[in-house]
């Protein structure tokens, strides 16, 4: 006996493991012929598992699969049986409630339903455990009920969050806000987990009405409560939320001088709208704080930030004007002026000498710089790379190009891992490829497709390609060493020497392979002169005489744009991105080309609206 025994309780657990697979099994097939709506079999299943775990989850899908075969008597039969049972009443009295409403009986099922109501006991924890069955149900204003008998019984300062997503669920984004609101007053934190609920509400919003909604009701009750900030708070996020930099940045600023504790805020919105590429009201947020003097703590910061969006919106220009490269040189001046020369201000100082050398063509003075700034006390590894990196740009730019190659090297084995390491890899590889040395180009190229970041890799992958194509077609590679200047020539925002190399390939090469790649580069350059109708003139013969060739998507992406937002020629731009759609399916710019259609089509027929004739 005792060895049966000892038997026995070694065998028990691999009995029950046996069994919890076999019920895994079909709650598996259950589950199967469920969503193939085979309700008939997945009720039997369901059944058994019900009867085997006495799981409330299980009968749901029980009773649904009763409802959707139909069979209304067995149902009721179910859920009396389970009456009379152990389990809670209130959950049975909601699965009578929604059996006599799937059978059509209202008046039966809202008997039901109050029943539960009021079989709920005086232990909080039934309240959430009902509401959450009302909800499972889609039955929310019983779910409303619950709570709102839990919060007459207990506390009227229960409930808020649970609430709130059931007003949420009924659309309801008044009430929604209100008990949002009373919660996030309660602790401090609580705020930060209503704006990402709302965020979520948000993001289903196409039309922006329930923002609307939101801002209305919130602007009501700073009216009615104007000492509460956390109405504040919630509105400035709103905008944001919209993108509405200037209301958001205003707002804030109001907020400061009614506090002094906003600029923290102010800071990271400027930060915010930069990002979204939105630099007047960034500069006004910087303004701001710059003009609460050096006691501020973010007065340092706010000009270095200021100079920083300056500098990036004219790189970020299609266009850069000498006129307001100068005047950035003299803004430069005066940021130093006020903020010294330390490791605070390399990244300037970097962008400095880039707008010295690339803009304002003094790359002497650049030089300097960057030689100077890597003496700085107290600079650090990363910036020591940063600084370097920018110094080999800048011996490109001046033609010494074997100096170049030595700092580009020492930045890569300092700083192998990194997205500056993999940037400058990239470069010294561009670099080989503007001296001629293609193969060995080709042979860093390679490399880097394999091991870097997505962007680098494509990039690295197109100029492999490009000289794979174009050495196969030439074995002396003159014509591809005349680019590889051109490309080089640009590179240094040397326009017109770019140009005159490209042409001499079309003069001295006219059957070269090269020929729509030579048209492209110098569509790219007349845009950067603004000469978009000479631009559009090439990109259409690549378009119309080039269509099979790698580059013809682009070239037909580039001229829609240009037609759109340069030479206003609607019609035309819509057409060419129809043809993307429709000629290049596998092209990368079929999602935008989408869209800008869309917008397009759209913008069309509101123009045809009779209040817009």
């Amino acid at each position: 006996m005792k060895i049966l025994l000892r038997m026995l309780f070694l065998l028990a657990p691999v009995i029950v493991l046996g069994q919890k697979q076999d019920l895994q099994n079909m709650s598996n097939l259950a589950s199967q012929y469920y969503q193939n709506k085979e309700f008939g079999k997945a009720a039997e299943l369901y059944g058994q598992l019900y009867s085997n775990t006495r799981s409330e989850g299980y009968f749901n899908i029980y009773l649904d699969c009763l409802l959707g075969i139909p069979d209304f008597e067995k149902a009721e039969k179910e859920i009396r049986k389970g009456l009379r049972g152990n389990s809670s009443d209130t959950y049975w009295y909601v699965q009578w409630g929604f059996l006599k409403k799937a059978m059509g009986q209202e008046a039966e099922s809202k008997k039901m339903y109050e029943k539960a109501l009021g079989s709920i006991s005086d232990n909080p924890g039934e309240y959430p455990n009902l509401a959450n069955q009302f909800i499972n149900r889609r039955e929310y204003e019983y779910a409303e009920k619950v709570y709102l008998k839990g919060r007459s019984a207990q506390n009227p300062g229960l409930y808020n969050y649970e609430l709130a997503r059931i007003y949420y669920y009924m659309r309801n984004y008044d009430l929604m806000l209100k008990e949002y609101i009373e919660w996030a007053k309660q602790k401090e934190t609580n705020l930060e987990i209503v704006k990402s609920n709302l965020q979520s509400v948000l993001s289903a919003d196409n039309d922006g009405e329930i923002s609307r909604q939101m801002k209305n009701y919130i602007l009501k009750r700073i009216q009615e409560d104007p000492g509460q900030i956390l109405y504040n708070r919630l509105l400035i996020w709103l905008f944001i939320q919209d993108k509405n930099f200037a209301a958001a940045i205003r707002q804030s600023v109001s907020l400061d001088k009614r506090t002094g504790n906003e600029e923290a805020n102010i800071f990271a919105l400027a930060k915010v709208s930069a990002s979204n590429l939105n630099y007047e009201e960034a500069l006004k947020a910087c303004d701001y704080l710059i003009s609460k003097g050096k006691k501020s703590d973010y007065y340092n910061l706010s000009n270095l930030l200021r100079m920083q969006m300056q500098y990036d919106r004219f790189a970020e220009e299609d266009i850069q004007d000498v006129a307001v490269a100068n005047g950035l040189k003299d803004q430069f001046t005066k940021t130093f002026e006020v903020l010294g020369i330390t490791p605070e201000t390399v990244s300037l100082l970097t962008e400095y000498a880039h707008l010295l050398a690339f803009y304002l063509h003094q790359p002497a003075d650049a030089i300097k710089l960057m030689t100077d700034g890597l003496a700085i006390p107290g600079v650090n590894p990363m910036q020591i790379a940063t600084m370097k990196a920018e110094l080999a740009d800048l011996y490109v730019y001046s033609g010494d190009l074997w100096e170049a190659v030595i700092s580009y090297s020492q930045v890569i084995e300092s700083d192998k891992s990194s997205q500056l390491g993999d940037d400058t890899k990239l470069k010294r590889a561009k670099l080989g490829y503007y001296m001629g040395n293609f193969s060995w180009a080709k042979a860093q190229l390679d490399v880097l497709r394999a091991s870097t970041s997505k962007l680098i890799a494509n990039d690295a992958m197109d100029l492999s390609l490009f000289i794979s194509e174009n050495l196969e077609s030439d074995s002396l590679a003159t014509p591809l060493k005349i680019f590889a200047r051109a490309d080089l020539h640009l590179f240094r925002n040397k326009f017109p020497d770019a140009l005159a190399a490209l042409d001499s390939i079309s003069q001295l090469y006219p059957d070269n392979s090269l020929i729509d790649d030579v048209d492209f580069r110098k569509a790219g350059i007349l845009q950067k002169q603004g000469k978009y109708a000479e631009a559009a003139t090439l990109l259409e013969s690549i378009v119309k005489d080039h269509s099979w060739e790698m580059l013809a998507d682009d070239a037909l992406f580039q001229l829609a744009g240009i037609y759109q937002n340069k030479l206003n020629r609607k019609e035309e731009a819509m057409q060419l991105y129809k043809k993307m759609l429709t000629d290049y399916p596998g092209s990368v710019y079929v999602v935008d080309s989408r869209e800008e259609y869309r917008k397009l089509q759209e913008a069309g027929k509101n123009a045809d609206l009779p209040g817009n004739k």
